[in-house]
């Protein structure tokens, strides 16, 4: 059976049955690759959802929308105070009594709460009636999760704006935010003229929360290695280049770079490549935290307070690096921050690369890649393609030298030379 969409249930169905039958006997027959595992249960999670699109009356469709708005205000609220982090792990439950207790709340506001988390199975109903136990997804929901925070900062950076979207273009005209000021977010913050960083300044208790779902390289695509062969971009000559060069003289200078963890899988990563001939710069108050978290990956890498929209004052290393900086910025100071780095890279050495790590516009984006768009389109930001790279680089004074790109994979890493 066919649909005007071009949609065939029939072979949707069987090839879902096919692929449940595939991993049904991968699991019972011992242990399996763990990433063959994960793509194998996305594919039947995204196939059971195109099915249900596809097949459920329209107005269902739109309804399940309005499921979803309150699923996300459930948990984020019971994340907020801590209700997760009070049901006990499997196989242990709680009493919604107690559990209103633990968190000093109505017993009654919560039960009405936790309805909506059992009703869409985020919560499992305990052995006895008026007790919750914990799902197999809850569990990321307490504090101890980096995803606890990654799902907080998704309601504050995404949610939170997207809801002010309607006030927020009546008042500023249906246009991109043109700069860092008089985004979504710090509108939605009620603090319009702030940056993005400045408004989370203001909040301790949200900017630390923003801090701790970093901690999840593996969630917010911080694993990508930075060499050898199964890096997208090797940067294994940059060792070379470094033997070349003095113990205190800078080699690699990471943009932005926080903490420093690039940095430490750089030295670890690049033989040849000392940590005195490494640079990390970042605002004041990172670099002093950075300080304060370096261990010995990081010691005698130069730590440098400093503004990337301001002039470089590293010239003439061999390579500058951007991972996860261009993205959160519109395009007139994306440009800007690149023609700082292109006055410095030294005019001597041809090899001399900017180089751009980040998550990219995909060619025919998935709604996961729009969704993170959309976030960076609260904030200012947005992902760009590799001809939207091409027209920042050429209008920075610089050349794309290369792109590079995996079939469905969200990263690239784009090399600028000197024009």
């Amino acid at each position: 059976m066919g649909s005007k969409s071009g949609f065939d249930l029939i072979q949707a169905a069987e090839s879902l049955l096919q692929d449940a039958k595939k991993l049904v006997a991968a699991t019972q027959s011992g242990p399996t690759s763990n990433d063959e595992e994960i793509i194998l249960r996305q594919g039947i999670a995204q196939a059971a959802k195109k099915i249900a699109f596809e097949t459920a009356p329209p107005i269902d469709v739109v309804k399940s929308d309005w499921i979803v708005l309150a699923d996300v205000a459930a948990w984020n609220i019971f994340i907020a105070w801590k209700a997760f982090d009070h049901i006990p792990l499997p196989p242990g439950h709680i009493s919604i009594r107690d559990l209103a207790r633990a968190i000093d709340a109505q017993e009654s506001l919560v039960a009405r709460i936790a309805n909506l988390l059992l009703s869409v199975g985020k919560l499992n109903p305990g052995p006895e009636p008026g007790t919750v136990a914990h799902s197999r997804v809850s569990p990321l929901y307490r504090s101890a999760s980096p995803a606890s925070a990654l799902a907080t900062v998704a309601v504050g950076n995404g949610m939170k704006p997207y809801a002010h979207w309607p006030e927020y273009f009546r008042t500023y005209g249906r246009r991109e935010p043109p700069g860092q000021t008089h985004t979504p977010f710090s509108f939605a913050w009620n603090h319009p003229e702030l940056a993005p960083w400045e408004v989370k300044a203001l909040d301790p208790e949200y900017a630390a929360t923003f801090a701790r779902s970093m901690e999840s390289r593996q969630i917010v695509g911080g694993n990508m290695p930075v060499a050898g062969p199964e890096a997208l971009y090797d940067l294994t000559w940059v060792g070379e280049e470094a033997r070349m060069r003095g113990e205190g003289e800078a080699v690699v200078v990471d943009v932005g770079g926080g903490l420093g963890q690039l940095l430490r899988d750089l030295i670890a990563s690049v033989p040849g490549l000392k940590p005195g001939q490494c640079v990390l710069q970042d605002r004041k108050e990172v670099i002093e935290e950075a300080r304060e978290a370096a261990g010995e990956g990081l010691m005698g890498v130069v730590m440098m307070e400093h503004d990337f929209h301001g002039e470089q004052p590293v010239k003439g290393a061999v390579v500058y690096l951007l991972r996860r900086i261009l993205l959160d910025y519109p395009d007139e100071l994306a440009i800007g921050i690149l023609r700082q780095l292109a006055e410095a890279l030294p005019v001597d050495n041809p090899k001399a690369r900017i180089i751009i790590m980040e998550e990219r516009l995909l060619e025919t984006p998935t709604p996961m890649n729009c969704i993170v768009d959309l976030v960076m389109l609260n904030i200012g930001g947005k992902l760009r393609n590799e001809a939207m790279f091409g027209e920042l680089a050429a209008a920075a004074g610089l050349r794309m030298a290369k792109y590079h790109a995996r079939q469905g994979d969200p990263t690239c890493v784009v090399e600028c030379a000197r024009a």
